[in-house]
């Protein structure tokens, strides 16, 4: 397999990643919605709560890192180098978000969390179809 096959393989497995990654996080923070807060619960609901909250904050630092790991990759792979720029920024401005909606409750910034997912997910998909495209007409030729 060619270099460029094997970057393109590379890219597109970061991008699973990424995905894999931001469809845990929109799971826990489902959950974390339908159970509510820790302060808003007594009992083993609470303890629930504050682990499906400490969760989500891990996997969004867990993001973070993901993210920069598909950045770099793209720039080794030199494939969709603004598109991972893009994701990664966006990555950040979501969990700096998250951290605003966990210190004022609010239903807007909880909308824009969910802005950021998607946008996140819509870059990491193009990524990855775009790197697959890349790695099959590699193996082509």
């Amino acid at each position: 397999m060619s270099t460029l096959a094997n970057s393109s393989a590379d890219l597109v497995r970061r991008s699973r990643e990424a995905l894999s990654a931001l469809a845990v996080q929109f799971l826990l923070g489902m959950g974390a919605n339908l159970v509510g807060s820790p302060e808003e619960n007594e009992g083993a609901a609470r303890v629930v709560a504050g682990i499906l909250l400490g969760l989500h904050g891990l996997v969004g630092i867990g993001l973070i890192i993901v993210a920069v790991r598909v950045w770099t990759t793209a720039r080794r792979a030199e494939a969709s180098q603004r598109a991972a720029l893009w994701a990664f920024i966006a990555i950040i401005a979501t969990f700096l978000v998250g951290v605003g909606t966990m210190f004022t409750g609010s239903g807007w910034l909880s909308f824009l969390m969910s802005v950021g997912f998607v946008a996140s997910a819509a870059l990491y998909i193009a990524i990855g179809a775009g790197a697959l495209v890349r790695q099959r007409s590699a193996v082509a030729d």
